[in-house]
């Protein structure tokens, strides 16, 4: 039985004065939100004093690659800009790795942003055959939209000048029509489909190992919202053996890359005290910070419009075979020709049969009509606000002038009557810390200090609300987790400031002292 007090107590859930204390039980869920005063005889009872620093629910990170984030934590190749800033770091780390693995060994690694790199160009096939020309090599790019890979890599999948571009994806070809190594969309899971598949052991310790560096930004629930076959395997094995560390909501694929007309089965619903499966995820088009999100207007720079991944009908009919068999679906889309496009297909199953509450997973681009829609069909949004921080610059290369305004209008989302979750979308960003986003929420500034759309800025407590109950709400867990409530869990975080009374500029400072799931401290500063 713990007892928190003497600190601020966020509660997010509408209470409008602050209480004293919060007690949880034996059990790991808070028996008691208000002062000591009428409060219940508790034997037992350990005393936390917060020491005038503050408690909060825990974060809810509403969309985060947490298994791909693992894997660069473990075993791949860090090829993020403070680890590797140009492509000569890049090659390096790659040759590196090869000296210590026998030839034909697969290596692969992820984070490198062309806009963000000095040459200002994507690494290319030639850059990585300098590293080996004996190891198959891939490279993610941060976004997770785009791969290179080299000479040997594209030989192993039969990658040559006259393979077509898959459909929804693109082969980038050189002025003589040869690849150059960078895949795009679908076109990435040429490559994927003949890398060596990764054992569930491993893939389990990376998944934890995520998790754990989760616990010390004070995240204890997320959504992971692409997972396949194998994935849901893992992480089911982890419910069952009690080693989920945070509760996580699992959002299966339908549609693998680099298959043509492939589609997984509808997954097994599952729902325990830590995982969620009842949900799947669409992908309608591309990433913003790479122009290949689907657009009306060309991209500066490129001057193209970007990927669509499905046909109309064809999305129409895989998600009406989810929507009827009760499952939540959350779709990526971005452009606003996706969302066009994913909006009417949500309308029509709305029509067909209403009741569930579907998601947008980015919402980058929409217009006012866009939210007003969505609105009226109830859907939720996951817009990424850390996005303007860390591919501001992507952002003002890419992205047409014309439609730079409507740039994640949160403020808008809002307003509408959007219920908005945030999240990171890691590992396709560097830094996943809440407070973080939550100071790009509020200033909307990229990484230069540089505003963008700052009318779109939301409130501290918008925020806030946003990374916990705004995470529980369009998971599904609005009833065990999200706010500080009496019947809740006690997933609790206590942070050394204030993120409501600070100024935005102070929120990345602040620090997580301790996390608790379930009532029990799983980090401790």
């Amino acid at each position: 039985m713990l007892l928190f007090y003497n600190g601020t107590i966020h509660t997010m859930d509408g209470t409008a004065s602050p209480p004293d204390i919060v007690v949880v039980n034996d059990h790991g869920v808070i028996d008691h939100v208000g002062s000591l005063v009428g409060m219940p005889t508790y034997s037992n009872i350990r005393r936390i004093d917060l020491g005038g620093k503050t408690l909060i629910p825990g974060f809810n990170d509403a969309h985060v690659h947490i298994w791909k984030l693992g894997l660069l934590l473990t075993i791949q190749i860090d090829a993020r800009s403070a680890a590797a800033p140009d492509i000569p770091a890049i090659i390096a780390a790659y040759r590196a790795r090869a000296a210590k693995l026998p030839p034909g060994t697969w290596m692969t690694g992820r984070g490198y942003n062309e806009a963000l790199l000095p040459e200002r160009r994507h690494v290319s096939r030639a850059d990585l055959d300098e590293a080996s020309a004996d190891h198959p090599i891939a490279l993610t790019r941060t976004c997770g939209h785009m791969l290179v890979a080299n000479s040997l890599a594209l030989r192993m999948a039969g990658i040559t000048a006259e393979t077509p571009d898959p459909p929804g994806g693109v082969i980038v070809r050189d002025e003589h029509g040869e690849p150059t190594g960078l895949l795009q969309e679908t076109a990435m899971g040429l490559i994927t489909n003949v890398l060596p598949p990764i054992s569930d052991e491993v893939m389990g310790y990376a998944i934890r190992e995520a998790m754990y560096h989760q616990l010390r930004l004070g995240i204890t629930s997320a959504t992971d919202p692409l997972l396949t076959p194998d994935h849901v395997r893992v992480y089911r094995q982890l419910d069952e053996d009690g080693d989920l560390p945070v509760r996580v909501n699992g959002l299966p694929i339908r549609r693998p890359d680099g298959v043509e007309k492939i589609t997984y089965p509808l997954p097994e619903k599952y729902v325990s005290q830590t995982l969620r499966i009842d949900g799947v995820k669409f992908f309608a088009d591309g990433g913003l910070s790479g122009a290949t999100a689907a657009v009306s207007v060309p991209y500066k720079e490129t001057g193209t419009h970007g990927v669509l991944r499905f046909e109309t009908d064809e999305m129409l009919d895989l998600m009406w075979e989810a929507h009827g068999a009760g499952f939540k679906i959350a779709t990526h889309a971005i452009g606003d020709v996706a969302l066009d496009q994913v909006i009417g297909v949500y309308e029509e199953l709305h029509r067909r049969k209403p009741g569930l509450r579907h998601r947008i997973e980015h919402l980058g681009l929409p217009s006012a009509d866009h939210l007003r829609r969505l609105a009226a069909i109830g859907a939720y949004a996951v817009p990424q606000s850390i996005f303007l921080h860390a591919l501001g610059a992507n952002f003002r290369r890419y992205v047409p002038d014309a439609l730079m305004p409507r740039l994640y209008p949160i403020r808008d989302m809002i307003d509408a009557g959007l219920t908005i979750a945030l999240s990171s979308d890691a590992p396709v960003i560097p830094d996943d810390n809440p407070l973080m986003g939550m100071k790009a929420a509020l200033d909307r500034c990229d990484a230069a200090g540089m505003p963008l759309n700052e009318t779109q800025a939301i409130t501290p407590y918008e925020a806030l609300y946003a990374y916990t109950m705004g995470g529980a709400l369009v998971s599904g867990d609005a009833r065990t987790r999200g706010s500080i409530t009496p019947g809740k869990w006690g997933d609790l975080v206590v942070l050394s400031g204030d993120p409501l009374a600070l100024p935005p500029s102070a929120l990345p400072d602040i620090t997580v002292e301790q996390t608790y799931v379930g009532g029990r401290l799983v980090y401790e500063r």
